[in-house]
């Protein structure tokens, strides 16, 4: 008996993790047309178990405008609701800023209700301060990384 309520739980985490806010194929981030935002491809998200389409953001999003002291690390995240509007989230510390990127990630807020995380953009400038929205997301003396937000697939895998 204790075994069928294991499975139990187990089905009941999958089939929380299919009904909650991910990505169902990827945005893939990466610099936009506009040097100092952050692009995506046409891509679906999931938001409470209701599937939605964004299409391609080649100019890309302003990605806020928080400074990061040089030789630091920042993160913000972009989240998307389900009228396809594109949010930015700003690490806590992104002011006084972060000895690494992880870090910096680590500091981004929770998910808000009714939204899809689409990923995040971690930065540093080694030679200047980096500002998000002014500083562009190739200049030579910047870390720029983006990393994509779950898809269903690692929704599922992370309730298993």
């Amino acid at each position: 008996m204790g075994k069928c309520t294991t499975v139990d739980a187990r089905i009941d985490d999958i089939i929380d993790s299919l009904q909650g806010s991910f990505n169902v194929s990827l945005p893939a981030l990466a610099i936009g047309s506009t040097a100092t935002a952050v692009s995506n491809v046409a891509f679906d998200y999931q938001i409470s178990g209701v599937r939605y389409t964004k299409a391609a953001v080649a100019a890309g999003t302003a990605p806020g405008n928080d400074v990061i002291p040089e030789d630091l690390f920042g993160a913000v995240a972009l989240d998307i609701d389900a009228a396809g509007t594109i949010t930015v989230a700003e690490a806590s510390k992104n002011a006084i800023g972060y000895a690494s990127a992880a870090l910096a990630v680590a500091g981004l807020p929770a998910l808000a209700a009714g939204k899809a995380r689409m990923g995040t953009v971690s930065a540093s400038g080694s030679e200047d301060d980096f500002t998000f929205g002014t500083t562009d997301l190739d200049a030579a003396d910047t870390t720029v990384a983006y990393t994509d937000g779950n898809t269903a697939n690692e929704a599922m895998g992370s309730a298993v």
